[in-house]
């Protein structure tokens, strides 16, 4: 081998090995969106947890003692808060939990059944109640009512521990079954796919949107008032301090409703709101559509507005320290409470609204058919009126409920 031949090849390897130490440099630099970076600060995905046979998973609700319950189309799941499993309960449907103070977990079914399970996965509570199908969890006062409200916006009221007929309910109009004067208004037809639960103020007076009205009901299911606030469809809602319900609708609005039924403002939103409003400390309400995430203050004005990265996908949950984690279609977002990014973290995809626990963990459906668990700087979820969808970790939708 020539001199010549023997230093162009020693240059040739001296070039690729500089490329390839370039190229390893910039893989293995830790991005600090990147839920696989090993990185020591920001954002990580702790665990997944997938549920048997692929199926979806419908709901997440948190015991006091950390345990995570998944409600799939196939069963409740628990989690312990390391992602290992711990128990399977078998029911039917896709499933919307939310806990009560004693620990049992009250299950709506797609399918119109409900249920009661208690901390170890046993089924405490089966009445058999075919109730058309559920796509909210059910609300649990502290008065001994476990309140269920359906896919047409049937209401019923139980108190599981004594009877597996409801204390009490308002139906929908049907034709030839309900008469008008006795039923609620709107009719119970096809297409009518209601998926609000009912939001529970501090007397135990129960808000329910359904359809185009606002409702308040008593205790005792005496129906207080109503309001029709839309030609559209109603969401889910969100109630603050001094006893507004904030409720979003299908036409780009969100409504803020007095105690008494009178309509306080109405917003117009740049798309219809997803999932419930949440509340902070100090009165001021975040919502997200799919295309931003809005700050108002409680008169009605917009404070900030917030255009992501990404396109959001579910509600909002508020933490202690203001920051909002908002799920879109590659993950979480975090937004600081000035309305500035904080961080994205890719994941799969968000498919329900987050929730955090005490720890500071944010735990979400995700991908359809898994858990995905996210630990960001520790806070909690924000002791507000209203921080989540369906208020709390419990998902018991009562402002008074403690966590």
């Amino acid at each position: 081998m020539t001199e010549r031949k023997f230093f162009g090849i020693i240059g040739i390897a001296a070039a690729v090995a500089v490329i390839a130490l370039v190229v390893v440099h910039r893989l293995g630099k830790p991005h600090p969106h990147d839920a696989t970076s090993q990185s020591t600060s920001g954002p990580k995905l702790k665990w997944t947890f997938k549920p048997d046979n692929n199926s979806a998973v419908a709901s997440i609700a948190l015991g006091k003692d950390g345990t995570i319950y998944a409600g799939a189309n196939n069963g409740i799941y628990a989690v312990a808060p390391d992602g290992t499993r711990q128990w399977k309960t078998q029911v039917a449907g896709l499933l919307y939990l939310a806990g009560s103070e004693d620990g049992t977990l009250y299950v709506a079914s797609s399918y119109g059944l409900i249920f009661g399970v208690l901390p170890n996965g046993t089924l405490s509570w089966n009445p058999g109640q075919g109730l058309i199908g559920f796509g909210a969890p059910p609300a649990v006062g502290r008065n001994g009512y476990v309140l269920f409200a359906n896919t047409v916006s049937d209401l019923y009221a139980f108190r599981p521990e004594s009877a597996p007929s409801p204390d009490w309910s308002q139906s929908t109009f049907r034709p030839g079954i309900i008469n008008t004067s006795a039923s609620l208004p709107g009719e119970a037809r096809a297409g009518v796919n209601a998926r609000n639960a009912p939001a529970l103020w501090r007397d135990e007076t129960i808000a329910l949107p359904r359809q185009h009205w606002i409702h308040l009901f008593d205790p005792d299911g005496a129906q207080a008032w109503f309001s029709e606030l839309t030609p559209g469809q109603l969401g889910a809602a969100a109630l603050a301090d001094d006893g507004t319900v904030y409720v979003p609708d299908d036409r780009q609005s969100l409504f803020a409703v007095g105690r008494s039924g009178n309509t306080l403002w109405r917003l117009t939103t740049d798309g219809p709101v997803i999932g419930s409003a949440v509340v902070g400390s100090d009165g001021t309400i975040f919502f997200v559509t799919s295309n931003a995430v809005d700050a108002v203050t409680p008169d009605g004005r917009i404070k900030w507005q917030f255009t992501p990265p990404k396109r959001t996908y579910t509600a909002p949950a508020l933490a202690e320290d203001g920051t909002l984690y908002v799920g879109t279609t590659e993950g979480l977002l975090a937004v600081r409470s000035d309305g500035t990014l904080k961080w994205t973290l890719r994941t799969m995809s968000a498919t329900g609204a987050p929730t955090i626990s005490s720890d500071g963990t944010i735990y979400y459906p995700c991908g359809y058919q898994w858990v995905c668990a996210v630990q960001d700087e520790g806070s909690p979820l924000a002791h507000s009126s209203w921080p989540k969808m369906y208020h709390d970790p419990a998902n018991t939708s009562r402002i008074l409920t403690s966590f």
